[in-house]
């Protein structure tokens, strides 16, 4: 598991070229969001598709230079891993789409039983959603809100955070590796689904489950930083530039795994650790 560690850090180090993708899609999907919603609903309507089209292109692109960079030899000019995402565009943009609508059903179900079984089981905050958002503007007016809180709604926010919080575990757990399954194995977004549910729930079970402690406790971990860094503009960039490279070796981890566990017999490398 340590060599595994290793690898996926000298993978990801070796192609750093992957962290411009994924940066570029931050910056210009929170511009064009900010510039584009004004609160009409034809203006809602038409940032929800572009940036579920923005969304697509970029997932296509970039998992396909992740697949590369795991399941194939060593570029010797690393930057040329860039034109892999036009290409993976190309090749994986109806797939993915398939996927996307695949999560979105699978989370929509899994959120419904978890709102079911808190309104069951914890009860109503008795809250304004308009008082939450305002709530959540500034470190300032969040102490303020917590201070008007009762013993009782204080218990029930740690429920219902408690409830999402496994929620959105569950679901990332059941999607791990789907995306691998797809751009691995199969582009058929159903057929992909049911091969990665295979992978996850077969004798490497265990295994998987560490995995998802692993990702949990790190990212937890720089949620924690993040928080910290709010007030500290350096400290705050500092921390943007780790949770980008975390995100980057969590999915070159995974690929990996996933490459090296289920898929080594026809696409298995093994990087060498001087890279």
């Amino acid at each position: 598991m340590l060599k595994k560690l290793s690898n996926v850090f000298n993978i990801t180090n070796y192609y750093i070229v992957l962290a411009t993708p994924l940066i570029l899609y931050s910056l210009l999907s929170q511009i064009y969001l900010a510039i584009s919603i004004n609160g009409k609903i034809w203006q809602l309507l038409c940032a929800f598709i572009v940036s579920s089209l923005m969304f697509i292109t970029f997932l296509a692109g970039w998992f396909n230079m992740i697949k590369i960079a795991v399941s194939t030899p060593i570029k010797e000019r690393p930057n040329t891993l860039l034109n892999d995402f036009a290409k993976g565009v190309g090749e994986y943009f109806l797939p993915v789409t398939g996927a996307v609508f695949n999560v979105s059903i699978i989370s929509v179900i899994l959120l419904i039983l978890a709102v079911s079984l808190g309104n069951k089981f914890i009860g109503s905050l008795n809250i304004s959603p308009d008082t939450v958002s305002t709530a959540f503007q500034t470190p300032e007016t969040l102490k303020a809100f917590l201070s008007t809180l009762t013993p009782d709604q204080i218990q029930k926010i740690k429920s219902w955070y408690l409830i999402l919080t496994l929620t959105t575990t569950s679901t990332f757990f059941l999607i791990m590796f789907y995306l691998p399954a797809m751009f691995i194995e199969t582009k058929n977004s159903f057929k992909s689904l049911i091969i990665s549910w295979k992978r996850l729930f077969s004798k490497k079970f265990i295994n998987n489950i560490g995995i998802l402690i692993l990702i949990t406790i790190t990212y937890l971990f720089i949620s924690i930083l993040i928080t910290l860094s709010t007030e500290n503009l350096l400290f705050n960039f500092i921390t943007t530039l780790i949770n980008f490279y975390f995100i980057i070796i969590i999915f070159v981890g995974i690929f990996y795994y996933y490459n090296e566990t289920f898929c080594q017999e026809h696409l298995g490398q093994n990087i060498d650790e001087s890279v």
